[in-house]
């Protein structure tokens, strides 16, 4: 039973996958905001139609497609500055964390030392 639900979930994952990349999520930030704005105006019909009034009314608005194309320009661009920071810090982040394993080692070594000639 094990093998057949690996398959199916596989399988599922796999297809997933495929039309996400065909559909052109996994390429260019352009292509993404056409598939988001694609699934938006095929999606929100049948949600504000099926959807009580009075959760509809709670609900906030899907965002736009421009609203969506910044957010994540936005982010993109955090995270790239984020990774070049803590890649241009890397050095001093190495060195000091060899300076204070140095010093651990050293403080060690020196209680070893001093607990054994006391024995």
């Amino acid at each position: 039973m094990g093998i057949v639900r690996f398959a199916v979930k596989a399988t599922l994952v796999g297809g997933i996958v495929y039309y996400t990349v065909h559909q052109g999520l996994w390429s260019k930030s352009e292509d993404s905001v056409q598939l988001y704005g694609k699934i938006y105006n095929n999606v929100a019909p049948y949600i504000k139609d099926n959807i009580p009034k009075e959760v509809v009314n709670e609900l906030p608005p899907l965002p736009s497609t421009d609203d969506l194309s910044n957010s994540v320009k936005s982010s993109w661009n955090k995270g790239v500055i984020a990774s070049m920071k803590f890649l241009s810090n890397t050095p001093t982040y190495v060195t000091n964390g060899v300076q204070s394993i140095s010093k651990t080692v050293q403080e060690y070594i020196k209680q070893q030392s001093v607990s054994q000639k006391s024995q």
